[in-house]
């Protein structure tokens, strides 16, 4: 069911937004719609509540939940709890129909809440908490009898919470939907700023699974706000149990994390299993450019350690339909790290799928820090139907990249129907698509488009000889109008290369690299067996889309910072699906539809 309903959106949506072909009007233009790949057999694992038609979660209370309101203007001397039959709740307990009575202490409303109970803490709409510590969550019953902390009332703004945000570590089974966490004091533009000497760090949700806390899954965290922290957390102990487990983070916003003294990152998870899908993540890692040693981090100075989202050692992970944009580094940046002279597999059962990536220095890195060259770390891995644009474009960090893909030591894995474009220039100059190296076996490369990246290297890279087995590369398109070299092909014994399609400025006779030498098409055919392959110049109906454009077509400002403003209102009270990366991965990929080919491509 999601997968068909994300088909009609996007059919509507690309017919909406001037069209996919070069004219609205060309009845013989039929646009072919990507399609998703199928869930992930892991899927199932998550216990994602069941949605309503807008794809919210829908949560009910159990008979015997305690419903807890709480409001600024309430008073904790005369508050009380209800059941959900009582006749003040009605039929919606976020929306009572009679006079509650509401508490006015966040801490004593939530000393109401028992653990193990499905119990609801509700804070009213457009209310504001200034807090001394984080709220620290209880374990709900199961993941049908969540413990809640959520919101009540009609106001459009969400309930805010200042300063500190959630301790998750004894929060099994739990939900947290529908609040904004914002650490005002970090904020240097807020009049609660305490300056740059005082910050500390500070986490906006904390899930620790282990070292004596109880947190091993069942954890829902939807249409929250979580704003100038140091980071997000979701971590189990560095051994083989526990792990994390049916961790959802969902149609949430993630914004503006740094740190003056350590790491910082949007979402850093270890040795977990989490959704992560619809969510924004926007500018994490800095508050302000780095310099030119890379790794000073005063003032929240962007590094090349602070990313998007950081997962070590992930497993039985989704990654859907998310805006990654403004990186500090990476939007997303994987390890999975082995000690020296051992070869194991410590990330498995990876899908990257349909998410959107914006600036920062480094698309997706699945290659990890600590390549031990004993053998393969991860396995089936599957990174499809993204969108990668304008990387490197801030230069964050100073440096002069811009990354696509790292492809490094998988055991299986699929790279399909990925679009990487409109990228790097006479400064950025150290630019890839794709760079697979390592003992990498059986991983397919399909129906990507490399488009329009000048680079001082190589636009696609398969390196490292006889540990690089069984590659195919097919159907795919390395299209740039810059005297830029594109392909590198070092492997050996492999027949799994043809239907593609290459064109560059550059003399043919130095388009591609064989061995670490020049070599033309004809002789990279002979190198790698690939026979079907062609020198051709692709027309495609709207190459020049990009997240500017699309924005110009809904009549909005088309900077970062204006797109930004727009990404934060939205919520479950405001919710716009042109907003979405369905909606703009929709837009740029109909750009690539081939001129006059009904099906597309």
């Amino acid at each position: 069911m999601r997968f068909s309903i994300w088909l009609c959106i996007t059919a509507t949506l690309i017919l909406q937004l001037a069209g996919c072909g070069g004219s609205t009007t060309d009845s013989t233009y039929n646009p072919a719609i990507p399609t998703l790949s199928p869930p992930a057999t892991w899927e199932s694992e998550f216990t994602l509540p069941q949605q309503d038609a807008n794809g919210w979660s829908i949560l009910t209370p159990s008979s015997d939940s305690r419903l807890i309101y709480v409001s600024t203007s309430g008073d904790d001397g005369t508050a009380q709890y209800y059941a959900s039959s009582d006749a003040e709740i009605g039929n919606d307990p976020f929306n009572p129909v009679g006079a509650v009575l509401p508490y006015a202490s966040l801490d004593t409303a939530l000393a109401q809440a028992r653990a193990g109970y499905p119990d609801y803490i509700l804070l009213r709409r457009g209310d504001t908490w200034t807090r001394t510590a984080a709220i620290s969550m209880k374990a709900g019953r199961s993941a049908t009898e969540r413990m809640v902390l959520a919101y009540y009332g009609a106001n459009a703004a969400r309930p805010i919470v200042k300063n500190y945000g959630l301790n998750l570590w004894n929060a099994s089974y739990s939900a947290v939907v529908g609040i904004q966490f914002t650490a005002s004091q970090r904020n240097p533009a807020s009049p609660d700023f305490v300056g740059f000497a005082n910050i500390t760090n500070i986490a906006g949700f904390d899930g620790l699974g282990g070292y004596n806390n109880s947190l091993v899954g069942g954890l829902l965290i939807e249409d929250c706000w979580f704003d100038w922290f140091s980071g997000n957390v979701l971590q189990s102990p560095q051994t083989t149990a526990p792990v994390l487990t049916d961790m959802i983070v969902r149609r949430n916003i993630i914004t503006n994390n740094y740190s003056t003294a350590g790491h910082a990152q949007g979402l850093y998870s270890a040795r977990a299993s989490i959704l992560l899908e619809e969510n924004i993540f926007d500018h994490n890692g800095w508050y302000k450019q780095g310099d030119s040693n890379f790794s000073d981090q005063a003032e929240g100075k962007a590094t090349m350690f602070n990313h998007n989202t950081y997962f070590s050692e992930a497993r039985d992970t989704i990654f859907r339909n998310n805006l990654f944009l403004r990186a500090s580094s990476s939007g997303n940046k994987f390890t999975s790290n082995t000690p020296s002279g051992t070869n194991q597999i410590k990330t498995w059962n990876l899908q990257i799928e349909n998410n959107l990536y914006v600036e920062g220095e480094v698309g997706i890195s699945l290659g990890g820090n600590d390549d031990q060259n004993n053998g393969p770390r991860w396995e089936n891995i599957h990174v499809t139907n993204n969108v990668l644009t304008h990387i490197g474009r801030t230069q964050p960090t100073l440096r002069t990249l811009g990354w696509g893909l790292d492809v490094q030591d998988w055991n299986g894995g699929k790279v399909t129907n990925n679009i990487f474009a409109h990228w790097g220039d006479a400064t950025l100059s150290n630019n890839y698509a794709i760079h697979a190296v390592g003992h990498s076996n059986d991983v397919n490369y399909t129906d990507n488009v490399v488009y329009n990246i000048p680079s001082g290297g190589t636009l696609v890279q398969f390196l490292d000889g006889a540990t690089h087995l069984r590659v195919t590369f097919t159907a795919n398109d390395i299209w740039t109008d810059s005297a830029s070299q594109l392909l590198s092909y070092s492997l050996t014994g492999n027949a799994g290369f043809g239907d593609n399609h290459f064109h560059s400025t550059r003399n043919e006779a130095q388009w591609f690299r064989v061995n670490d030498s020049y070599a033309s098409l004809a002789q990279y055919q002979a190198a790698s067996g690939d026979t079907t392959s062609v020198a051709d110049t692709r027309t495609y109906v709207a190459p020049e889309r990009t997240v500017e454009t699309y924005l110009a077509s809904l009549t909005l400002a088309t900077d970062m910072d204006s797109f930004a403003a727009e990404l934060k209102q939205q919520s479950k009270f405001n919710w716009r699906p042109a907003l979405t990366a369905e909606a703009i991965n929709a837009y740029i990929r109909a750009g690539f539809c081939i001129s006059g080919n009904a099906g597309c491509r």
